[in-house]
């Protein structure tokens, strides 16, 4: 599993100074450890939405509240991650019951949103705003 953190890592341009922190991020609840992802993923989403909060607010001068909120909510969501999730070829590297797995798991849009998510919200609580900042952007502008 190292090698594919290591592949993930490069996906992202970003390498986890603790190993058990991404993998934490990429466990699913399914697969009945001590931990899961779904509090990193509580800490992503909230991250996620201040993070693209603010860059369409920079980005859009010119465009209002109820505007700025349409489009943040047509990225900040399930599909938008779920794009994102995929992009990366998260699915590969979570961690899921047999069960799970077997159900198509590692291409479920919900699990790979929340993944990404976690994924984030561990990076932010790694290396703090600006770093997730810039790897979210990124992610979001290539895709």
């Amino acid at each position: 599993m190292k090698k594919k953190i290591e592949e993930l890592e490069k996906s992202l341009g970003y390498k986890f100074k603790d190993e058990k922190l991404i993998i934490e991020a990429l466990t699913h609840k399914s697969y009945k450890q001590p931990y899961d992802n779904e509090r990193l993923e509580f800490l992503g989403d909230a991250v996620l939405d201040l993070i693209v909060g603010e860059y369409l607010f920079k980005k859009f001068s010119n465009f209002d509240e109820g505007k700025l909120s349409k489009i943040r909510a047509s990225l900040v969501n399930e599909t938008g991650f779920d794009k994102l999730a995929r992009y990366l070829n998260l699915g590969k590297y979570i961690y899921l019951s047999n069960a799970e797995e077997n159900n198509g798991g590692r291409d479920k849009s919900s699990l790979l949103s929340n993944a990404f998510e976690a994924v984030m919200g561990a990076i932010y609580l790694e290396s703090g705003l600006s770093v997730v900042n810039d790897i979210a952007i990124k992610l979001i502008e290539e895709n």
